[in-house]
């Protein structure tokens, strides 16, 4: 099969007539079919998965694809090249179909959904028509002038976020997305109830787009820019909700006024690709954030960011990292998760998560629960927060808007689709092994050889384990230094009293991962520093510094990587 086949938009040619066990083949030989099968007793061996039937590898695509992509995948024999995984994928993300006509179906529906009207399809904020935007403006500005105390206000919805509503922090859990995805439809409609608005969408803000959204530029979109003096946003929070939690202008996070504080398009795209990194912005830097990269990612728990128990650690490429740090780069009001809500292009901003999300899951066979569910028992985790009744409620929209985790799953069956580019049709990004491998993360710190010399080992990993959140008033940055330099940057997004809320409590201790280049650390002399600091700035500007003894004395753990 040559690439042009595989990168065929028809994608037939991998399709055989009319039954699956002609076309297995081309996916898994004899040695993937041998390597599935573990001993079971002396006199006979039983299959984990089996690779001759359709039944079983379409139902457990993403873990199979897990296998291969991580290289796990025949054990000690040929791993699959290039080709065959993006043929794998490729055949995954088209619905698994078993033969032409299957195909034919899948792709007749995802063009109908397209031109579904009655799906509210939410698009790119930069390719909003004049008049969509204007739409848009009269529903915010229609929330806005909105009394207060009404369910509907922008300030009653952008309060459930933490003040000065009852307290909701859904953030580093698992049902950390399913709750925004709740959240933002609940905006969402509120914005239809303005007359005139009734068809309005939230667009999505793409972070990864350097074309700052002009939208952002028109009132009710205006924010105060913390380098011009005597800026003012065009939403200001009411007098007495500064008289109430003063500490929001002290510390930086609103101003006297009321008004929300933004940085600049060019301070966000600067400091944006500080830290993030794509085709065009220093695609080789390891250090940074690559999105692409996050939603190739093949298992629930990896994409988020959390282990196999579900607990949140900051890795430098996960999503859930990729949210924080982007709430910061945005601008004083975003980065504290008290008032981040106000903040009228954090709505646009978390329907970008959401979408990414949507992309991954149709990238990794996951748009229904019981997929999804699969996939994350494939990471070890449990799936309780999916169907465990009681345990899937998301206060307050089970309530309000009668949805459980499992009723997001489906982007789709809530009504809702993206309007973005189809996915793509091309062999996925070809990452280095050393990058790959830093993926594995139940294999980290590992040699796979039983004699090596230390020169070997290629990278570091970094662990600032066990930081007491609870004691910290707010957002923080954990930031490593070699040899006095600053290399990477961990920002962690919470509120200034995270002891107030349970899910907060229960993950009060945190850790920080940082994998860097050996060499690097070589360069360095060894002279490493790990610095916490408050995201809030003090009245000088600067950022406080917090002493490890007040924070529980997390430790510093080092490991080289094979």
């Amino acid at each position: 099969m040559t690439k042009a086949e595989l990168n065929s938009p028809n994608f037939t040619s991998i399709i055989a007539e009319p039954v699956w066990d002609q076309e297995i083949e081309y996916f898994f030989d004899e040695q993937d079919y041998n390597c599935m099968m573990h001993a079971d007793g002396e006199q006979q061996q039983s299959r984990t998965i089996d690779l001759k039937s359709y039944t079983e590898v379409s139902a457990l695509s993403a873990k199979i694809y897990y296998y291969v992509y991580y290289k796990f995948m025949p054990m000690g024999k040929t791993k699959w090249n290039n080709d065959k995984l993006f043929s794998f994928r490729n055949w995954l993300t088209h619905g698994c179909p078993k033969n032409t006509e299957d195909l034919e179906t899948f792709k007749t529906k995802q063009a109908a959904i397209l031109e579904d009207t009655s799906l509210r399809q939410r698009k790119n904020v930069n390719t909003l028509t004049e008049q969509e935007q204007n739409t848009l403006i009269k529903a915010f500005q229609g929330i806005m002038d909105l009394p207060k105390d009404d369910p509907n206000s922008f300030y009653t919805l952008g309060g459930l976020h933490w003040y000065p509503g009852v307290t909701y922090c859904e953030h580093h859990i698992h049902p950390f997305l399913a709750w925004h995805r709740a959240y933002i439809l609940q905006f969402e409609n509120a914005l239809r109830t303005i007359p005139g608005c009734e068809s309005v969408t939230l667009p999505y803000w793409d972070i990864s787009d350097d074309t700052y959204p002009e939208l952002f530029s028109k009132a009710p979109f205006i924010a105060s820019d913390p380098k011009v003096s005597g800026s003012t946003s065009s939403y200001q929070l009411p007098q007495d909700f500064l008289e109430a939690y003063p500490f929001e202008v002290t510390n930086g996070s609103l101003k006297a006024d009321g008004s929300i504080i933004r940085n600049s398009a060019a301070i966000y795209n600067t400091q944006k690709w500080k830290y993030f990194r794509d085709a065009t912005h220093d695609p080789t830097n390891t250090n940074k954030m690559f999105l692409d990269k996050i939603i190739q990612l093949p298992t629930w728990n990896a994409f988020n960011g959390l282990d196999k128990t579900g607990q949140f650690v900051s890795g430098s490429e996960t999503l859930m990292h990729a949210h924080d740090m982007v709430h910061d780069i945005n601008g004083a009001t975003t980065a504290n998760q008290d008032v981040t809500g106000f903040e009228p292009v954090f709505w646009l901003f978390h329907a970008n998560w959401d979408r990414l999300m949507w992309r991954w899951q149709k990238l990794h066979h996951t748009t229904n629960v019981a997929d999804f569910k699969k996939n994350v028992q494939a990471c070890g985790d449990s799936t309780d927060w999916i169907d465990g009744i009681g345990l899937n409620n998301m206060d307050p929209f089970t309530t309000s808007l009668g949805l459980t985790v499992d009723q997001t799953i489906d982007l789709n069956a809530m009504g809702i689709n993206y309007v973005e580019p189809a996915l793509p049709l091309t062999e996925p990004e070809d990452y280095i092994a050393d990058e790959l491998s830093l993926q594995r993360v139940s294999n980290k710190g590992q040699s796979k050889s039983n004699a090596f010399t230390l020169s070997e080992l290629s990278y570091v990993s970094l662990r600032v384990k066990d930081v007491n959140r609870l004691k910290i008033p707010g957002s923080f940055t954990v930031s490593l230094y070699l040899d006095g330099a600053l290399l990477q940057t961990r920002f962690f997004l919470q509120a200034t009293n995270p002891g107030n809320c349970e899910n907060c409590v229960k993950q009060a201790l945190v850790s920080f991962d940082f994998v860097f280049k050996h060499e690097q650390l070589l360069q360095a002399k060894g002279k490493v520093k790990v610095e916490i600091q408050l995201s809030n700035g003090q009245t000088d500007g600067q950022r406080p510094v917090i002493p490890f003894r007040t924070i529980g004395q997390p430790t510093i753990n080092i490991r080289l990587v094979h």
